[in-house]
């Protein structure tokens, strides 16, 4: 995938991405964490948000708003599952949710985490779903700071030890998925908010 955006376009986005994110966004809001890079750079991937939602929804986003993200580590007899969610609240009636799920034994869940760990700023892109397609709308680029970064690598060390202790015949992400969703929770509430 390449890192390259455009005021027009944002991110170059593969076809079958473009096609499952469309078509699950047209139930409610959908996100991925994508490791990119320039075309030819042989530097590290960088990671990405892509944000895929209904127009409305999206326009909600658009503007000042603040975004509030949580990282977090589910370790099942499966596996670990890694998951980045996100809440943008715009205003008190106005948020928009999302999370993504990590494999950290694919390259690309692996990738993508490493780069949220070694960045210092964390590029959101919001495409609105239309016609079974993903239109690019607009890009954020919110603050990775050192906290950050440091809880992004300690999240992947941990996962990468949880993993190694499981046998690679009883490794399933679909299992630990299905295990770990029982507790995904959404909106991230905002800092010093009872949720």
């Amino acid at each position: 995938m390449s890192d390259r955006t455009s005021a027009s376009t944002g991110l170059e986005l593969p076809e079958r991405l473009r096609r499952t994110l469309a078509a699950a966004a047209a139930e409610a809001p959908q996100a991925r964490l994508v490791g990119a890079r320039a075309r030819g750079s042989m530097r590290p991937p960088r990671a990405h948000v892509v944000v895929a939602a209904g127009e409305g929804q999206i326009e909600s986003a658009r503007g000042p708003a603040r975004i509030v993200r949580r990282l977090e580590l589910y370790r099942t007899s499966f596996g670990p599952v890694v998951r980045l969610a996100f809440s943008i609240y715009h205003d008190a009636a106005e948020v928009l949710s999302a999370a993504t799920v990590l494999d950290i034994l694919r390259v690309s869940g692996d990738a993508a985490l490493s780069g949220l760990g070694r960045q210092r700023e964390l590029p959101f892109h919001f495409y609105a779903a239309r016609g079974g397609d993903l239109e690019y709308e607009f890009s954020k680029v919110i603050p990775n700071d050192d906290e950050r970064r440091a809880e992004a690598k300690k999240v992947l060390g941990m996962a990468r030890e949880h993993l190694s202790a499981i046998p690679e015949e009883r490794r399933s992400f679909r299992r630990a998925l299905a295990l770990a969703s029982r507790n995904f929770e959404l909106p991230v509430p905002e800092p010093g908010v009872e949720g």
